[in-house]
């Protein structure tokens, strides 16, 4: 066995930051108005909100599967901050602090949680242009790979059409033994691409440990190999993640190509609501990050700047509780999907055995039937 890179309780802190976790400055902060650092604390309080009342919904049925960001959120938060209209983002499913920091409706994306039709979607929750995130978001892919040939296509046709906007792409670090990453940034990197990959290094590829997913000291080392510049920051430091986000924009929007930049965090619950972290990780390990959380250092930090004070949170998810109950009401009322819907596409041809297969299984539970037997509708010779 090779000698062990880092450990995920104590990882070593060999990357920028600017907030230390006691809420005072280790480095100059970046220039942020006092009203977009309000801002960014009413969506940390939004971003937790909204995750609390999704996992209460999924212990009552109304969703399959829920994942959050606890302990995450400035990572989405800082590089949202640094985005401009007009650019891509392709997100993951821990980015609900960039959704709602561009006012993403929460009501199509309940509905979505929820698997209903796009179609009764668009009916039941039209939208006007005005309404419209002014960044473009792409649906997320549980292959998180995929986001990064992805957002090079996107930043290509940017490129190519005379824009200034950028992508910005969002994967974890299990994404990066995939190939999608190297084929997609060894383009980007000799086609000058303009775009931001974000590696959400958060200790676990779900039961998957850092230290045995690669042989690499880091994993914002691996863009060497493809030519493109690469960063290694706190990533429960929004504003380490905003300015080192912000700079690798403007550097893409002047035409010197793509950045790579490794966002130290940890996902401080579950991998998702079918999962049972405890069962792979220690308590010791879950009560160190929670020395390092991201929102807790930023309100110590508000709180001294005395741009809020101590019940500043309590209205704040006051007021996002109404309003997000509101909206995923909205999402709740869209009509659910047929479930065929699933096996409808026009991506292929004629279904093969395995399609058929599922499809009379399907065919088999709405009936009431027990669908795990043996398919035997077809001869397989």
């Amino acid at each position: 066995m090779g000698e062990k890179k880092w450990s995920e309780v104590r990882p070593s802190e060999d990357y920028r930051r600017i907030l230390r976790p006691d809420g005072t400055l280790q480095d100059k902060a970046p220039k942020v108005s006092r009203k977009e650092l309000l801002r960014w604390y009413q969506v940390f309080v939004e971003t937790r909100t909204f995750e609390e009342i999704a996992v209460r919904l999924q212990r009552r049925g109304v969703l399959s599967v829920a994942a959050v960001s606890r302990g995450e959120e400035a990572v989405g938060l800082g590089a949202a901050a640094a985005l401009k209209a007009g650019d891509w983002c392709f997100p993951s499913y821990r980015q609900n602090s960039t959704l709602l920091y561009w006012n993403a409706p929460i009501d199509r994306a309940m509905a979505g949680l929820m698997g209903n039709s796009p179609e009764h979607i668009r009916e039941q929750l039209p939208m006007t242009a005005d309404q419209l995130p002014k960044v473009t978001f792409m649906p997320y892919a549980v292959f998180l790979g995929a986001n990064i040939p992805l957002a090079v296509g996107s930043a290509m046709a940017d490129k190519l059409a005379g824009r200034d906007s950028i992508s910005l792409a969002f994967i974890g670090e299990g994404s990066t033994s995939e190939g999608d990453f190297h084929d997609g940034l060894s383009f980007a990197g000799v086609f000058d691409s303009p775009l931001v990959v974000i590696i959400q290094n958060n200790q676990w590829c779900i039961s998957m440990p850092a230290s045995k997913q690669t042989a690499a000291e880091t994993f914002a080392q691996k863009a060497v190999a493809h030519g493109i510049p690469h960063e290694r920051i706190d990533g429960n430091d929004v504003f380490a993640v905003y300015d080192t986000v912000k700079k690798a924009a403007d550097r893409a929007r002047k035409g010197h190509g793509a950045t790579v930049i490794e966002a130290v965090t940890y996902r401080m619950l579950d991998h998702n609501t079918a999962d049972s972290s405890a069962v792979y990780r220690t308590e010791d390990e879950a009560e160190y990050w929670q020395t390092l959380d991201p929102f807790d250092r930023f309100e110590k930090y508000l709180l001294a700047e005395k741009i809020i004070d101590s019940s500043t949170r309590e209205t704040l998810a006051a007021d996002a509780e109404i309003w997000l109950r509101e909206a995923i009401d909205r999402g709740r009322a869209v009509p659910p999907t047929e479930p065929s819907a699933m096996f409808e596409s026009h991506l292929h041809g004629e279904p093969g055995w395995s399609e058929r297969h599922q499809r009379a299984e399907l065919a088999a539970e709405l009936a009431g039937q027990n669908p795990f037997v043996d398919y035997t509708g077809e001869d397989l010779q």
